[in-house]
């Protein structure tokens, strides 16, 4: 999926798409003996979910520009074809084996992937990305946040109020991608005390140090630590 040239209005519908499909992946397997008058109840409720979650995918995929060949939406399909044959194959709505809860979970996988690979795309801009860093780290002081993204609190201000990103425009965009890979697991002090501290896996230094020196090189190694550690410091 080329997120990159994506206008801001289909990656909103797509991400918008994606999160349907996880909502509904929600459903959990009852693993749950029935009697035999009860089965039939749980396999139509188990149908009209299978239903709705085919829709989804199928919209998701729709909505995908004309002419994109994207290997996550094929393994949709496939993961999708699975989990239908698992249910069809789950006579007793019990998932004993957990064929279902496997083949879902497949789904969902993927689906989380493409929501990310969206996420991350429309950060790419930014403005976007000056956006949803206050959004993430909204508790977090001014003079935090400054230091963070390496300007004064008097522009940490102007991007708040809506005025255009006209400097420190990639480290601004760094600072997005590892916020999104970040904030599932930490808070937003927590996050600010990530980018401070030194760590082993940074040869010593701290993300805030590494991309003083240089933006351009502090990217890759900041993004592996952020995605592979999920943070974890190091003394």
């Amino acid at each position: 999926m080329a997120t990159a040239l994506l206008d801001p209005d289909t990656r909103d519908s797509l991400r918008s798409q994606a999160g349907q499909v996880e909502d509904l992946l929600e459903w959990s397997v009852d693993q749950h003996p029935v009697a035999a008058e009860e089965l039939d109840e749980r396999l139509a409720r188990r149908r009209k979910w299978y239903l709705g979650l085919e829709d989804s995918v199928r919209d998701l995929v729709d909505a995908l520009p004309a002419g994109v060949e994207d290997f996550e939406a094929r393994q949709l399909f496939m993961f999708l074809t699975s989990l239908r044959r698992a249910l069809e194959a789950d006579t007793t709505a019990n998932d004993v084996d957990g064929a279902v809860q496997l083949a879902a979970a497949r789904v969902g996988d993927v689906a989380r992937r493409m929501a990310r690979r969206l996420e991350h795309a429309a950060l790419e801009d930014a403005d976007e990305a000056a956006g949803y860093v206050f959004e993430q780290l909204g508790s977090v002081g001014v003079s935090d946040l400054a230091r963070v993204l390496g300007v004064s609190t008097k522009t940490v201000g102007a991007w708040r109020s809506g005025k255009p990103v006209r400097q420190k425009a990639e480290r601004l965009k760094l600072v997005a991608q590892l916020v999104s890979y970040l904030r599932y697991s930490m808070t937003p002090t927590g996050l600010v005390m990530w980018f401070e501290n030194e760590a082993d896996l940074l040869g010593g230094r701290s993300p805030l140090g590494l991309m003083e020196d240089s933006v351009s090189g502090a990217w890759e190694p900041l993004v592996a630590y952020a995605r592979g550690g999920r943070g974890q410091l190091a003394g």
